[in-house]
């Protein structure tokens, strides 16, 4: 399987959009069009996943340096099952960055127990320092979440140190400049 990085003009565009906006609610992903105006920037990649020339997901990250975000991964609801999605982690884990981190609900139901679980086999942390996911908007609330990670995040100045990066670098930086 391959990771290929979305232009603004792919033709990806229009096979990933309903995964984006299937798989995430709201209040846990950009517009769309906003999304799409991001391509270009250098911290932030878009993937497809195609394998054996078929589009079956994507995956977003961002990465500054030594540390790696992963905003967002979903697979064709059809292709689910086939361990795509942890052949993406596996490639992005990969990568030259000593940390990655992802957000992931609150275990609080069997679906995202289940879903804390899956990334714990591929090998995340489940750090246990509160985290709020800031609002992809202004004037909205954040969500709590937690924030896990490859290593485990050894302190909470570290941990404040990592989400005050991505609250600046993935939230923040959008707000005073409308995007769509």
């Amino acid at each position: 399987m391959q990771l290929l990085r979305i232009a603004p003009e792919s033709p990806y565009l229009a096979t990933v959009r309903p995964w984006y906006e299937g798989s995430f609610p709201p209040e846990e992903r950009r517009n769309f069009d906003q999304l799409v105006q991001l391509l270009d920037l250098p911290d932030m990649h878009f993937c497809v996943l195609v394998d054996q020339s078929t589009p079956v997901g994507f995956i977003s990250y961002w990465q500054w340096g030594d540390l790696l975000y992963v905003e967002h991964v979903a697979i064709d609801p059809e292709k689910r099952g086939q361990k795509f999605g942890e052949q993406a982690l596996q490639q992005v884990v990969a990568l030259q960055a000593t940390c990655v981190v992802l957000e992931v609900e609150l275990p609080e139901d069997s679906l995202s127990v289940r879903r804390v679980q899956f990334y714990e086999r591929q090998g995340f942390y489940v750090n246990e320092f509160p985290y709020v996911q800031p609002p992809y908007r202004l004037n909205e609330t954040g969500i709590p979440m937690k924030l896990l990670s490859i290593p485990a995040i050894p302190d909470s100045a570290t941990f404040q140190q990592i989400s005050d990066q991505i609250n600046e670098n993935v939230y923040r930086r959008f707000y005073d400049k409308p995007i769509g």
